[in-house]
């Protein structure tokens, strides 16, 4: 009796219907903080990370309240969470978050282009130096909050 009741919730698993849902990225934001609530300590968002940097939302289904197709990006460095227009913004904001960090641990200097707020990132000074091969389309800005960079010079304080 007891391995039929094992099947039978197997398969009433497996029959129920995926929803297919539309999600926006404060919703996807909102999912990716309460499975982090819900995890052990030490499991974070990048857990949810696939190899092409969008989050796996088949795995944030029981938060969306669905799976969605959609495409949201993650930076590595700062956690940021990207829809997929913006796909671009967390590769070089990890990108040049190592060159900074790796800058900063060498010299004790900020490389940025002026030294009053908003401190935007010296990219030219950093590939000179050799700490970047790439150098962003856009402007990126040195927070005070763990010296991590967004490309939002509105998020600088």
């Amino acid at each position: 009796m007891l391995f039929w009741m094992k099947n039978n919730r197997k398969r009433s698993k497996e029959s129920l219907p995926i929803l297919a849902v539309q999600v926006t990225l404060e919703e996807v934001k909102q999912a990716v903080r309460k499975y982090e609530i819900d995890m052990p300590e030490g499991i974070n968002r990048k857990s949810l990370m696939l190899s092409d940097g969008s989050l796996d939302l088949s795995r944030l289904s029981r938060y969306l309240g669905g799976v969605s197709g959609q495409k949201f990006y993650l930076s590595r460095e700062t956690y940021e969470i990207f829809e997929e227009a913006d796909r671009e913004i967390p590769y070089f904001l990890d990108l040049v978050q190592v060159a900074v960090d790796d800058y900063m641990e060498e010299t004790g200097k900020l490389p940025v282009l002026k030294p009053d707020p908003p401190y935007q990132v010296d990219f030219r000074l950093l590939q000179k130096e050799h700490y970047l091969k790439e150098i962003p389309p856009f402007p990126l800005y040195i927070t005070d909050q763990e010296m991590l960079l967004t490309h939002q010079p509105k998020q600088v304080i």
